[in-house]
């Protein structure tokens, strides 16, 4: 019997190419009368933007400020670039708000009507967490799975 061995940097770098080619989770139409419209939003750009390694990096710095007893209050204190500079195609900017919340806003490559979410971390034991928030994009469930739509109150 011929066992087949794959290199492990070759299995690495598989992985990696799956994972980065994977689409977002397919929506199904709901009917026209529980559909909330919402702004008109490219979901695999979405997807990057929000699995991109400038916003896991940024979660990692609040993270670590907050395993350390402190979360911070602005990119600053977070130790991570201005919001206007924490850029890529997906994202125009990322801000830290107290607690470590952090605001993402996207380019036009996710949405000419450049929305954004929110991130709130929480401390659970060793570990922090995360949830998203979007106020403005129904539809963000159908792309991340771990983000909900919680329209603003008006």
């Amino acid at each position: 019997m011929r066992r087949f061995v794959l290199p492990l940097a070759s299995l690495l770098t598989l992985l990696s190419a799956t994972a980065l080619a994977a689409p977002p989770a397919t929506t199904t139409a709901a009917p026209a009368a529980t559909v909330t419209k919402g702004p008109e939003i490219n979901p695999q750009e979405l997807h990057i933007a929000l699995s991109s390694l400038l916003l896991a990096a940024t979660k990692m710095a609040i993270e670590d400020a907050i395993k350390r007893g402190k979360a911070p209050d602005s990119n600053a204190a977070a130790h991570v670039g201005e919001p206007d500079y924490l850029t890529s195609n997906e994202i125009s900017s990322i801000t830290v708000h107290k607690g470590g919340v952090l605001e993402v806003h996207f380019t036009s490559a996710v949405s000419p009507d450049l929305t954004g979410v929110w991130l709130t971390p929480t401390r659970a034991g060793d570990s922090v967490k995360w949830s998203c928030i979007s106020h403005d994009i129904p539809q963000i469930t159908d792309v991340e799975s771990y983000c909900s739509y919680q329209p603003k109150a008006h």
